[in-house]
């Protein structure tokens, strides 16, 4: 039986999926000090040496992810209010396949990342079980914060799409029964030792559109939580307008900084990926390339970071090493 669930209407009617909480905020400042991470971005551009990395480029990382997981994106259609653990989920994928991609091993593990196996309706699906943090947030009703995700993925771990026979469950399909699992009820301890073998390894505060151009660049996914609304129509060039109010979480997957981009719209342009499948229309290709943006996807200007309430990047491994991938120069033709 279809989900009677409406995305865009729900959120257009006020449904609070992304919420802010300052303490949450400053637990997960903790987690990332006590696990010998750096929760200031900027600085860690600085010590990692690739601060304005993205600067003058046109930074895509979908086309890498999807060719580790094809049709990752934009996988499943929200069911509830699970924004955030969405917005998480797919940071995570974007940060997985990079790594994956680069086939470089963790500094301090030696480990190389491989693709998990799972099937195609598994990858299609998300790759990550966004259940599988949303589980954790402690109660029944709609709404999360980001902070509080990226906490979870880091400390409890996630679970990938496939079977779990051990836990009782089958998360390769996202459903209205999947989402019921945990909040209240938190998942017990077999769940919590199936889970933590994946995990975020670090995460990050970002406080602006260059920190998030140069994490992108980087090759890092990085999600936000917003109160943006933005037009289901995209121009010419794959822009959407920033319309109406949504509490919402969304991820993003690439940062124009070319000099033509900047002439056509008066700023650059960030890439937002949202999780409500097929949900807007109009073109989608990048202007100056051959390359189309995924489904579900859309060009928003960069004063739209600026606007968010909270920017964080997850690390899949230890510490912000360079992934290997393409970033298009002035030109950008491909």
């Amino acid at each position: 039986m279809a989900s009677e669930f409406n995305p865009l209407a729900a959120y257009e009617a006020g449904l609070v999926g992304s919420r802010v909480d300052p303490r949450a905020d400053e637990q997960l400042v903790d987690c990332i000090i006590r696990t010998g991470g750096n929760p200031a971005g900027g600085e860690v551009a600085r010590e990692w040496e690739f601060a304005g990395l993205g600067e003058g480029k046109l930074t895509l990382l979908f086309p890498v992810v999807m060719r580790v997981f094809p049709d990752v994106f934009p996988n499943a259609a929200q069911l509830t209010g699970d924004c955030v653990a969405a917005a998480a989920a797919n940071c995570l994928v974007t940060s997985l396949g990079m790594e994956i991609a680069s086939g470089k091993p963790d500094d301090v593990s030696g480990q190389v990342e491989d693709r998990p196996d799972i099937s195609p309706l598994g990858v299609t699906q998300g790759l990550v079980a966004r259940e599988s943090l949303w589980a954790w947030r402690g109660y029944d009703e709609d709404g999360w914060v980001p902070s509080e995700a990226a906490k979870v993925a880091c400390e409890k771990g996630f679970l990938i799409r496939k079977p779990y026979p051990e836990l009782g469950i089958d998360l390769t399909k996202y459903t209205t029964d999947t989402i019921k699992l945990g909040g209240r009820r938190l998942p017990n301890d077999k769940w919590l030792a199936e889970s933590q073998v994946h995990k975020a390894r670090t995460a990050t505060f970002l406080k602006n559109r260059e920190e998030v151009r140069d994490f992108l660049a980087q090759g890092f996914g990085v999600f936000n939580g917003s109160s943006l609304g933005f037009s289901s129509k995209r121009d010419t060039n794959g822009v959407s307008r920033q319309v109406g109010r949504w509490s919402h979480a969304q991820s993003w997957i690439g940062y124009d900084d070319r000099p033509e981009t900047h002439d056509l719209y008066g700023q650059a342009l960030v890439l937002w990926l949202n999780q409500w499948a097929v949900w807007n229309s109009g073109p989608r290709r990048i202007h100056g390339t051959d390359i189309d943006i995924p489904e579900g996807s859309f060009w928003g200007t960069a004063d739209t970071i600026d606007r968010c309430n909270t920017r964080i990047a997850l690390s899949s491994v230890a510490g912000w090493p360079r992934r290997n991938h393409t970033t298009y120069g002035a030109t950008g033709h491909v």
